[in-house]
């Protein structure tokens, strides 16, 4: 590959770079993603400098003022957003120095440009995508920086004379030049990449140490905040159609038991409805309380049921909602969360989230009641009496049907159970609801005609059957547990698993849940898309984890870590020393000295010889390594050992040349050159030089001798330029 290729390959891959983390952000329109991704393909192939040359100044200019005009108007009419006004701006800009690219000056506009995208990038998102486009500009910005200064300085070199030979392209074969005409790609490649990972070796123990500020106002993730299928504060029965589910990711859950022991009726609640009219349950109008911080949690629970506590940490992505999830009942919630408030019924809200991403913790206690501990006659709350018993005029085969389930049990809790098994066994779970659901009545026609639906029919049937039996019972949205991610050790929950089910009030426990939906069984998905899945979403979770929130109590905990670690390996090193002073003391004590002294000679000797021997390899090690190296570094660049030197005497005798006065013209060829020089003291050292350097070059000598050949004759050179200083008569000539 040549030293260009290598050089325009490297510089589209920084430009891309920038451009990329850009569009990622979800901020920028497609049509302008559309049209520089356009122009950054069409200059690959167009000839810029012949393009440049053709576009006259005057219509480049009136072009930029015109566009700049359109950035007003952009700004205060179309996009009306400052920085996508300015986004539009820089794809202006970079566009028209892709197409008329000639000079190295454009080269560093475009690479200004592609920094000012990334860090735009920087402040619009968080995502785990802006990472890799970082990693991807890091790479790229430490080749093409190395390959901008290469070309740079050769440009130069070639203006004042100099030969460059190491970055001729392919172009000029049969020029003479053809021993540097190929570029040593990959040794440049393994360079950049060791020059990234020791910037990112070295950026560690910064990111590391130093303090952690906010994510700032303008942070988000890469795509729209979502509106959550299956998840909102209303429930509305007797819609036909087909419900349509998505996959997307809604949060990720990180629990402190394995999935193992915990139950598969596991979920994250959301809201409870209690207002109920026959077809839509909806929010009471329930006063919310602030809920302040003590200790680094909200703490909204005086005491607990049991033992039976989990701890969740959740990384929820943008959503529509201010609900907050956890399982419940929940004990606190980390104070990572702006804000706390709860409401009479329970549900947990905080500072809607439509353009970030929440991180916080919650502690739940999930200990099951005991059913002989529930009273046949509970005491239920005058407020929870009045909003979650009420009912509207329902048919009355609904009411007959739960007496009927329930006629031979006293206990409420048990007839909750036994209404929970007998839909979940006689009903059929389906997301194709037909028309005829859309009746007075839609809670009837699922039991008694179409026998099937969705989980929110389910959960409806189940908590007004409680209600006709005295048994107050709400409706609560949120989400099953949904799929474990062995690879990043967290739960994976998607649209998909959004859901419905009932909570009812038992004495002295309060609200139970109770889910009649049959389990449905998970999505099935191929061995190897489903490992691909659980890669990227654990890479995402500890970006989001590792990285973004990475804050001050980590850093305290890790100081902690570090701290301990070497307290407690300095103990087990005071440990064993002690253990091998006690057994040195030990066998010194067993020793017989006058059987030593008699054999100390000989293990002295065995001793001097063994560290001999152990010297002399190493040495010889060293010097067999250097060679593989140095052999390896010239295959490298394509030069035969003695090639190597005499063309490295014969530069360093022309920029000693230059600095005595005589430079070499482009047009002279080196044994012109020397001719040019025959009258001078130095003309004779010379030309047996370029004598030595054509035969070199250009004839196919392999002698031994030439290098040093090579070296007497630049030490001719040197004395007769130094003499020549003092000979008078030549410095007359010269001037």
């Amino acid at each position: 590959m040549s030293f260009a290729r290598y050089f325009k390959i490297s510089s589209y891959c920084l430009i891309a770079a920038g451009f990329l983390a850009i569009g990622a952000t979800g901020v920028i329109d497609t049509l302008s993603l559309g049209l520089f991704a356009f122009v950054l393909a069409l200059s690959w192939f167009v000839d810029t400098p012949a393009l440049a040359k053709r576009i006259p100044a005057w219509a480049l200019n009136s072009l930029v003022l015109l566009f700049l005009a359109f950035s007003f108007v952009d700004y205060r009419f179309v996009s009306r957003s400052f920085v996508v006004s300015a986004v539009h701006l820089l794809f202006f800009a970079s566009s028209i120095k892709l197409l008329t690219i000639s000079r190295n000056r454009d080269h560093f506009y475009l690479y200004l440009i592609s920094f000012a995208e990334l860090l735009a990038a920087a402040t619009l998102t968080i995502d785990i995508t802006f990472g890799i486009f970082f990693f991807i500009f890091l790479f790229s910005a430490v080749s093409t920086l190395i390959l901008f200064e290469m070309r740079r300085s050769s440009a130069r070199a070639l203006r004042e004379g100099l030969v460059r030979p190491l970055i001729i392209s392919s172009e000029l074969k049969g020029t003479g030049m053809e021993l540097f005409s190929r570029f040593p790609a990959r040794l440049m490649l393994g360079m950049t990449v060791g020059i990234t990972c020791l910037i990112l070796l070295l950026a560690i123990p910064l990111f590391v140490l130093l303090p952690r500020l906010s994510l700032g106002a303008l942070n988000r993730p890469p795509s729209r905040a979502q509106l959550v299928s299956g998840f909102s504060d209303r429930v509305e029965l007797g819609q036909g159609g087909t419900i349509r589910e998505s996959d997307a990711v809604v949060m990720r859950v990180r629990v402190s038991e394995p999935p193992e022991k915990l139950p598969s009726s596991l979920k994250w609640r959301g809201l409870s409805l209690e207002q109920f009219d026959g077809k839509t349950w909806r929010r009471g109008n329930a006063a919310r309380q602030r809920i302040l911080p003590q200790a680094r949690y909200y703490k909204l629970e005086e005491f607990v049921q049991g033992t039976d506590l989990l701890w969740q940490t959740f990384f929820l992505e943008a959503l529509l909602t201010d609900a907050i999830f956890a399982s419940y009942r929940v004990l606190a919630v980390s104070d990572d969360l702006d804000f706390v408030q709860r409401d009479s019924s329970g549900n947990l809200f905080t500072s809607r989230h439509v353009m970030r991403k929440l991180r916080y913790a919650a502690i739940s206690d999930r200990t099951q009641p005991d059913i002989d501990a529930i009273p046949l006659n509970m005491d239920i709350p005058e407020g929870i009496r009045q909003s979650c018993l009420q009912l509207p005029a329902l048919d009355p085969r609904i009411e007959t049907l739960a007496r009927k389930v329930t006629q031979a049990i006293d206990n409420p809790y048990a007839k909750a159970q036994a209404l929970e098994s007998y839909l979940r066994s006689s009903y059929a779970y389906s997301l194709e609801l037909p028309e005829a659901l859309q009746g007075k009545d839609p809670l009837a026609q699922f039991l008694f005609e179409t026998r099937q639906g969705h989980c929110e029919y389910f959960a409806s049937a189940l908590a007004v059957m409680l209600r006709q039996m005295g048994i107050p019972a709400r409706l609560v949205n949120g989400f099953r547990a949904g799929a474990y991610n062995s690879i990043g050790d967290a739960f994976v929950v998607r649209q998909y698993n959004a859901h419905s089910w009932v909570e009812a009030y038992f004495s002295p426990y309060g609200w139970c849940e109770f889910d009649s939906t049959p389990i449905q069984p998970q999505r099935a998905k191929p061995a190897f898309a489903r490992m691909l899945s659980d890669t990227l979403d654990a890479l995402d979770l500890w970006w989001w984890e590792g990285v973004i929130s990475y804050d001050f109590g980590k850093q305290y905990n890790l100081v902690l870590g570090v701290r301990s670690g070497v307290a407690d390996s300095w103990r087990k090193a005071q440990v064993a020393l002690g253990q091998l002073k006690f057994k040195s003391q030990a066998a010194i004590n067993t020793l017989d000295f006058r059987n030593i002294f008699v054999k100390m000679p000989g293990i002295l000797a065995l001793l001097l010889l063994l560290v001999l021997s152990g010297l002399y390899s190493l040495c010889w090690c060293r010097r067999l390594w250097f060679r593989r190296l140095m052999h390896r570094l010239r295959r490298a660049v394509h030069l035969p050992d003695e090639n190597a030197a005499v063309v490295g005497f014969y530069i360093e005798a022309l920029d000693m040349l230059r600095c005595h006065g005589f430079s070499r013209g482009l047009s002279q060829t080196p044994l012109e050159f020397a001719d040019s020089l025959q009258d001078s003291p130095a003309g004779e050292p010379l030309k047996a030089l370029t004598h030595l350097y054509n035969r070199i070059r250009f004839g196919a000598s392999q002698s031994l001798a030439a290098s040093g050949e090579a070296q007497n004759l630049l030490k001719a050179l040197t004395e007769a330029l130094r003499l020549s200083k003092r000979t008078p008569n030549y410095a007359d000539q010269r001037r």
